[in-house]
């Protein structure tokens, strides 16, 4: 049932109903107001939530720069720091699944919860604790390292952190192993190997199952690896 919730709040993450509520969101925004919001490296929020509708996404912090895009509202953004510029604060932020990034006034962003609920704090560590092999979980996923190939078994070890962050290491039974890199539950990108750089990918999730492919390889993960239970 938990990770049947979870599947129906991940569908849902560039809407605005996985942000705090207004009410937290009135707290968390007068907490700001003596100095700029710190990024993740300072213990931030990890990503911000655009609240606002028709949101500037400008190349320099000023309203008069360049307009990079207009931002939805709901769409979610990686926090890279704020900063004060003109008698108002604009905070650096960008896509995490890539792209150009930008500024935005600090007024028209949130804190944003994860599909889990959780609003994610400080540095996901997940990469850095896989490198490591510190894991939290471990599980045989189906899988398959060449094109055509029937899904076989492959040993799977994930690092989790808050808010739909994890690094999954796969290994197949040769020994070759691929890590899976997942941000707000999402998959964003593999570790580069011989098979290729880990960016041309495909993925979906379905009854609390991530299907991926990257590369050549394909992949069956439970969203248990993925999400603390």
């Amino acid at each position: 049932m938990y990770f049947s919730c979870l599947r129906a709040s991940l569908a849902l993450t560039i809407m605005a109903s996985l942000t705090l509520s207004a009410g937290s969101a009135s707290l968390a925004q007068t907490a700001f107001e003596a100095k700029p919001p710190v990024a993740p490296e300072e213990g931030g929020p990890r990503r911000w939530v655009v609240v606002g509708a028709d949101v500037q996404l400008q190349s320099k912090p000023s309203s008069a720069a360049e307009v990079i895009r207009l931002l939805e509202k709901g769409e979610v953004l990686s926090n890279d720091g704020c900063q004060e510029a003109g008698h108002q604060i604009w905070c650096n932020v960008r896509s995490f699944r890539g792209g150009r990034g930008g500024f935005v006034g600090f007024q028209n962003l949130q804190p944003a919860r994860g599909p889990d609920g959780i609003v994610p704090m400080g540095v996901d560590d997940s990469r850095r604790r896989a490198g490591k092999r510190d894991f939290d979980a471990k599980s045989k996923i189906a899988c398959a390292q060449e094109r055509g190939q029937a899904l076989g078994s492959c040993e799977a070890a994930t690092a989790q952190s808050d808010g739909g962050d994890a690094a999954v290491v796969v290994t197949f039974p040769n020994g070759f192993q691929r890590k899976l890199y997942f941000i707000h539950g999402e998959f964003v990108r593999a570790s580069a190997t011989m098979s290729g750089v880990g960016t041309d990918f495909a993925w979906n999730l379905t009854d609390d199952l991530y299907s991926i492919r990257v590369d050549d390889q394909r992949f069956e993960l439970p969203i248990r690896l993925v999400f603390e239970d």
